[in-house]
């Protein structure tokens, strides 16, 4: 299955969104979940969480992401990642 940049830009359920959590946010989403279909893929060796978002679209996950900046960020798919810092970079050059 192919996803082009035009159905994630559209907002179109992706079948998976893997965020990386620092050891310092992790308890709280351990404790419970905090973003939208919450997996834990794995715990990883300096005390930090891999999560997997199943099922979701990019705006249920991106602004829960950017609520914890600097303890999590988006592994895959990439490009949402890299507009999410395209986004902050220029709301930071333009205040």
């Amino acid at each position: 299955e192919i996803q082009t940049n035009d159905s994630i830009s559209h907002g179109n359920q992706l079948n998976e969104v893997v965020i990386q959590v620092s050891k310092t946010a992790a308890p709280y989403f351990l404790r419970r979940n905090l973003l939208p279909n919450q997996e834990l893929i794995r715990k990883l060796d300096d005390g930090g969480l891999l999560l997997a978002c199943k099922n979701v679209n990019e705006m249920e996950v991106v602004p829960i992401v950017q609520y914890w900046i600097p303890h999590l960020s988006i592994i895959s798919p990439g490009d949402i990642q890299d507009k999410m810092l395209a986004r902050l970079k220029r709301y930071l050059e333009n205040n």
